[in-house]
């Protein structure tokens, strides 16, 4: 399924570009569909920014500001964020209770920028104002009058202040003599659309793991267990954890991204994740190679010398065919991902520890014996068991991938 974003660039008084504001898309279009709530595409635009594009892809090592509304402040969705990496912008729609202003401060503690959106002069809520870092003044909603009014306020408490929807040069050059920091507008740059492909979900997965997550002690093996059964699942959750700045070590396996993540955090991405529109999506039937290959590759290093690197193999197996899924380059698909470069190598089919289990897999996949016996040798694995082993795995994935069928 092809997936949309846009992206404007937010300049400073030498045209410099310092951010760019992800605006969510449903189609070539690039407008915004009206009949789709703040919440809904705020969320399927951080899915598709985060776990498709992948965000430095989309910008780079600028700043993005992407639009939050009063559900998702209060979900703490904007604490999976990287808070040196992305700007909070606060629709101006947001009406401020008790529970909303202060997950703002605790945003504001934890060191993430805020910024208010669409800021006019009868704008209501100075609560939110007050916790804001940077205002967005609407040059559309607003006179002249209005604009010097909120600049001489504003600057009085030290706000950063950013003119969008600014059209025309004499307009930039107004708002730089009267005190403006940031611009934004059709003047600079109309939205740029990017266009790619969603990884296919599967919704079974997810209530699954909800179940899970909510019992008194979840145990991240099950969690693992559960992810590991999907490719989707387990490229986002890899993308997601090298967003994560605590992030200090290459990951090996997926129950060691969870454990990096924490039950938390992982309860806010599926809550995230489970917003978009999955009921129209099919299992793709390349998931079943990659459960067979997850599989086949854990036994064989279970009855080889590459017993201490059952978890890594598992999930090269899952990973195999994320290129097709995705439809691009398996080099391209593994820019974005936390694992090791012996990991990388392998994918890329360059020889490594982990190579001639991957041989043998594919061999017996493929019909192709001319090497198996070599490889089968280089890593103590008794030839004779790769044909159990491999109808097992085909066993294992039909009786899974029929469950998730039919409970889809």
């Amino acid at each position: 399924m092809d997936i949309y974003i846009a992206r404007q660039p937010i300049f400073d008084n030498k045209y410099n570009v310092i951010a760019y504001e992800l605006l969510y898309r449903n189609n070539e279009g690039n407008f915004f569909n009206g009949n789709i709530s703040d919440n809904v595409a705020t969320s399927i635009l951080l899915i598709n920014s985060y776990f498709n594009f992948g965000i430095k892809t989309l910008v780079g090592e600028y700043k993005v500001f992407i639009n939050f509304d009063s559900h998702l402040i209060k979900s703490d969705i904007a604490q999976l964020l990287n808070k040196d990496k992305v700007v909070i912008e606060i629709l101006e729609s947001v009406k401020p209770d008790k529970k909303l202003l202060n997950k703002i401060r605790k945003l504001n503690e934890l060191g993430y920028t805020i910024a208010v959106d669409d800021y006019t002069t009868d704008y209501k809520y100075n609560e939110i104002t007050n916790l804001c870092n940077i205002v967005k003044v609407d040059f559309m909603e607003n006179t002249r009058e209005g604009i010097e009014s909120l600049v001489k306020e504003l600057k009085r408490s030290g706000k950063i202040l950013l003119a969008e929807k600014v059209e025309t040069k004499e307009e930039f050059e107004w708002a730089k003599f009267i005190g403006f920091d940031y611009y934004q507008g059709f003047y600079f740059s109309r939205p740029s659309l990017r266009k790619g492909k969603a990884l296919p979900e599967n919704a079974v997965q997810y209530v699954r793991l909800m179940n899970e997550l909510n019992t008194p002690e979840p145990k991240f093996r099950v969690l693992s267990d559960i992810i590991g059964l999907d490719i989707s699942l387990t490229y986002k959750l890899l993308k997601l954890v090298n967003s994560n700045p605590r992030l200090q070590n290459e990951i090996t396996s997926i129950q060691q991204a969870i454990a990096i993540l924490g039950v938390n955090e992982l309860t806010r991405w599926l809550s995230l994740a489970m917003v978009q529109d999955i009921s129209k999506q099919e299992t793709h039937e390349a998931v079943r190679y990659a459960m067979i290959r997850s599989n086949l590759l854990k036994e064989i290093a279970l009855h080889s010398n590459l017993k201490n690197s059952v978890e890594e193999l598992s999930l090269l197996g899952t990973l195999s065919i994320v290129d097709t899924v995705l439809e691009i380059s398996m080099d391209e698909a593994l820019k974005s991902i936390p694992i090791s470069k012996e990991m990388k190598d392998t994918l890329l089919d360059k020889n490594t520890m982990y190579s001639d289990a991957m041989k043998l897999c594919f061999a017996y996949e493929r019909g192709v014996f001319n090497d198996i016996h070599k490889s089968a040798c280089n890593i103590n694995y008794d030839v004779k068991l790769l044909s159990g082993h491999y109808i097992d795995s085909v066993k294992w994935a039909d009786e899974m991938f029929e469950e998730i069928k039919n409970n889809f």
